[in-house]
């Protein structure tokens, strides 16, 4: 079957023709260079498109082996994925990154981090365009070892839109541990948290919370937009104080919550984007030392946060402010970005910072730190260069200051039509 399916895909190659792209970047931060080159494959298949890619990349993080002869670069893949798109429906199955949401810079449920997993993504708009619905599942471990358990992940979204600009969605997600898919959680059709409890009923089917302890959370957005603007809030509850409601005497657990809020208009020809994100003390983080259930790709490591993260990338305890300027001129771009974080202690496999439950919300508790980057970066885009049949190339020089260091930039790609 598999070399039936790649001489398929050879022969959509040769005679229906494919895309071929190169991505490459260099940063210099007057220590360490970090780079990575990537190759994209993209081919007409039987009415989709098959998309492939992988490279080596040097982010002085990973150690591969031989690191002295590769110059610390290792061989990743990014993507191997069949995509249908159509007016109403889009379906990709395969592996790749996804991100979800409103935000340009902050995603709160799924955002991109440069590694890859198993996806089946269905998006469904009606064609009155009144209502838009997502499913997506995720595998984050194919297979358990003796400390890691396998665990997936579901994530669902359903939008009203408004023919005035407006569009109202809710969003849930689940990271379940010790199986790889739940087909409940991605086929039935009620909200993720009652599917969650149905287990946990006094009942022949019922399962005790100490052996299914599933990690779920909700939300939603609102974006206002017009042609030249968009305004948006998103909200992602991991966990939520109801005892101010029902027994404000009582103890109050602490609110879990993540949180958008962004801005974004153009009038050639410029553009402008400000988005501030942030999520309080304990987000995200497992609540039992034995069951991980954090909301991260790799459990129990020393990998940044920032690139460990499902969904935001900043993870728990923490506001960021991102403003960002563009100015276009024929085929040139010059923009001048800036974001600034401020961290309170993150501890995702450490529940409650090390300490006991409080009583009360935390947000920007314990050791404080901050983040400041300043950026400005060229960038010079043709479509075509018909010499060399090559398509769409860009190419972009970039220098900042991130929090007194500075650092320099270059990045270059192009496609090619085979």
């Amino acid at each position: 079957m598999r070399i039936a399916l790649t001489v398929m895909l050879l022969f959509c190659t040769v005679l229906l023709g494919a895309t071929f792209q190169v991505e490459a970047d260099l940063e210099y931060d007057f220590e360490q260079v970090f780079d990575s080159i990537k190759f994209r494959l993209t081919v007409p298949f039987v009415g989709t498109e098959f998309v492939a890619s992988g490279g080596f990349r040097r982010d002085n993080i990973v150690t591969p082996p031989y690191s002295d002869f590769l110059k610390n670069h290792y061989w990743y893949w990014d993507e191997g994925y069949f995509r249908y798109h159509s007016q109403n429906l889009e379906v990709d199955v395969g592996v790749k990154q996804n991100k979800v949401g409103p935000g340009e810079f902050y995603n709160l449920f799924l955002s991109e981090k440069g590694f890859s997993y198993p996806t089946a993504r269905v998006s469904w708009i009606d064609p009155a365009k009144k209502m838009s619905v997502e499913t997506l599942w995720a595998g984050l471990r194919t297979f358990s070892t003796e400390d890691k358990p396998a665990k997936g992940l579901v994530y669902r979204r359903l939008s009203l839109l408004f023919s005035q600009g407006l569009e109202i969605a809710y969003q849930e997600s689940v990271l379940f541990l010790n199986r790889y898919f739940d087909p409940y959680y991605y086929f039935v059709p009620i909200p993720i948290f009652g599917i969650q409890e149905f287990w946990h009923l006094s009942a022949p089917w019922g399962v005790s919370s100490a052996q299914l302890d599933d990690n779920s959370m909700i939300g939603g957005y609102v974006v206002l937009y017009d042609d030249l603007w968009r305004a948006y809030a998103e909200v992602l509850i991991d966990d939520i104080n109801m005892n101010r409601f029902i027994s404000p005497e009582s103890y109050q657990n602490p609110d879990k919550i993540a949180f958008l809020i962004g801005f974004s208009g153009r009038k050639d020809p410029v553009r402008f984007t400000v988005e501030v994100a942030g999520a309080t003390a304990y987000t995200f983080e497992r609540t039992h030392v034995d069951k991980p259930c954090e909301y991260v790709f790799f459990e129990g490591t020393n990998y940044p946060i920032e690139k460990n993260m499902i969904g935001y990338k900043y993870g728990e305890n923490n506001v960021a402010c991102t403003v960002n300027f563009e100015y276009h001129l024929s085929n040139w771009c010059f923009s001048v970005g800036w974001e600034s974080v401020i961290f309170g202690t993150r501890t995702p496999s450490l529940p409650w910072h090390g300490g006991s439950v409080p009583n009360g919300t935390r947000w920007l508790t314990g050791e404080i730190s901050s983040v400041n980057t300043l950026m400005a970066q060229a960038s010079y885009r043709t479509k075509y260069l018909p010499k060399f049949n090559i398509e769409d190339v860009s190419v972009s020089g970039k220098f900042g200051v991130r929090n007194s260091q500075p650092f320099v930039g270059l990045s270059f790609s192009f496609s090619i039509n085979m």
